[in-house]
């Protein structure tokens, strides 16, 4: 388990050789203009994995509402790479997002949700999720802009919170940026830094 720290991944930043921070200047440039946010998570593992799946698709930020921990083995430890902060409760939350110039996007099984394939896209969205057990709060779904839900067709009456997550990016993605290149493919891995998926480098690289 970790524990969201800014001065952690600042002194994290402070210690890197210049390739790995280069390699945060080049992803932090090409980020997109959109945010992802995660309320009431009840399997601290699905937040590691969520942050990954904002990593593939470029999010601009994520911000972690309520709890501040997480486990941070599904992402492989790209969460040191991603923008993130924390705001204690909904109320914080909504405040942080509109002095930023998002709309909050509660993705829910709501009563008031526009079914994903018909949503329009608000300008600056920042997405929040809830738990597959709790979903989102009823004060964090009253504050938000919008409303989307994903078309379900079997028995299963929810999908587990990554599930969401990258259905809903996706969509977003190739709706919002349809000329955006994907990161070169090597072998059968989507690849842009050389050293990726090795466990040691040479010395000073």
């Amino acid at each position: 388990m970790v524990r969201y720290s800014p001065e952690e991944i600042e002194k994290f930043w402070r210690e890197q050789n210049p390739r790995r921070r280069q390699l945060k200047a080049d992803l932090d440039a090409r980020r997109l203009s959109y945010g992802v946010s995660v309320q009431n998570i009840s399997k601290n593992w699905n937040i590691g994995n969520l942050i990954r799946t904002a990593n593939a698709f470029l999010c601009g930020e994520i911000i972690l509402v309520g709890n501040e921990e997480f486990d941070a083995t599904g992402c492989a430890s790209i969460h040191r790479f991603e923008p993130m902060s924390h705001c204690p409760n909904p109320a914080s939350f909504r405040q942080y997002a509109h002095q930023a110039g998002y709309s909050i996007v509660a993705a829910e099984i709501d009563q008031r949700a526009v079914w994903l394939p018909e949503f329009t896209y608000p300008p600056k969205p920042l997405f929040v999720f809830g738990s597959e057990l709790a979903g989102l709060s009823d004060e964090m779904l009253d504050l938000a802009d919008h409303h989307v839900m994903i078309p379900q067709y079997g028995l299963i009456p929810c999908l587990n919170v990554n599930v969401s997550c990258s259905i809903v990016l996706y969509d977003y993605i190739t709706r919002t940026y349809p000329d955006i290149v994907p990161v070169p493919i090597d072998g059968a891995k989507f690849k842009i830094d050389p050293g990726s998926g090795q466990r040691s480098l040479p010395r000073g690289e």
